[in-house]
């Protein structure tokens, strides 16, 4: 997800250095949370693992872009077959479309916590 049109608030956060990057680390994670709770939300359920084991990373940083990511951990490593099918069985896609259905609040998210941590 890129957020477009809070540049000026980003660049603010970044001339704080440490305390700016704790900001930026713990908006992500809101808004990965958020995320999660989408996909959760969509994911099948038979025994319920797969719901289980969706969890957030930790921040990491990417040619210079901070993220995290949101999906099945190792408990529910058969996700990824369901998403994209197989050979043998069509995708059931669990994950985009939780997506989808939060990108919207998780960037809201993301802004909120910057501004709060801006004192805005």
């Amino acid at each position: 997800m890129e957020l477009v049109g809070i540049e000026n608030l980003i660049a603010e956060v970044e001339k704080l250095g440490q305390q700016g990057a704790r900001i930026e680390n713990k908006a992500l994670r809101e808004a990965g949370e958020i995320v999660k709770e989408a996909i959760k939300q969509e994911a099948p359920q038979r025994t319920g693992t797969l719901k289980k084991s969706i969890e957030v990373s930790g921040v990491r940083t990417k040619d210079g872009f901070k993220h995290v990511a949101v999906g099945p951990g190792k408990e529910g490593w058969y996700g990824k077959f369901l998403e994209f099918g197989t050979v043998k069985m069509k995708a059931k896609p669990f994950m985009a479309p939780g997506y989808e259905k939060s990108k919207e609040r998780a960037m809201e998210k993301i802004t909120e916590e910057l501004r709060k941590g801006l004192g805005l």
